[in-house]
């Protein structure tokens, strides 16, 4: 934290909202604590998009996560949803009975059952899509030259090593 001190920079409180009487101990943690901020609205915001179309968040993800152009198994979405596979049975369950999924075999190999979005199904995905990535309005007040650098920034931050 010295180094912070002596380039004329100190660290700031931490929103109250966040962890009450806390200071920041360095820049990176910092960071993801506006992060965290910045994605505070992100599963009110869920919850509205997904009871909007009648669908539980669980479900609402489920969708977003097909890919209308290329049927998977429910193996391969939970693979997707960082879940165990018994985890999606119900979600897709509900999807199926909302008529926004349909369960196929697999033309390779008619053991796997693949999950296919119907047509319904592609529109509420792309309505949940629409509300779920639209930024939030600090981000779009930046100015797009900002926008950029944070995207250059948060990808290297995020890739992979």
């Amino acid at each position: 934290m010295t180094e912070f001190l002596e380039a004329g920079r100190t660290l700031g409180p931490v929103s109250e909202g966040l962890v009450p009487g806390f200071r920041y101990s360095s820049e990176a943690q910092e960071l993801w604590a506006l992060l965290i901020g910045a994605l505070g609205e992100w599963e009110q915001r869920a919850n509205q998009a997904s009871a909007a179309e009648g669908l539980s968040p669980v479900s609402a993800w489920a969708l977003v996560q097909l890919d209308p152009e290329e049927p998977i198994s429910q193996k391969q979405l939970a693979a997707r949803l960082k879940c165990n596979p018994s985890t999606v049975v119900d979600p897709t369950d509900r999807l199926e009975e909302a008529g926004l999924v349909v369960r196929r075999p697999k033309p390779s190999d008619r053991r796997v059952n693949v999950l296919m979005v119907t047509a319904r199904g592609a529109a509420v995905r792309k309505r949940l899509i629409n509300r779920l990535l639209k930024p939030p309005a600090a981000f779009q007040k930046l100015p797009a030259r900002e926008q950029g650098r944070l995207v250059d920034i948060m990808k290297a931050a995020v890739a992979e090593t």
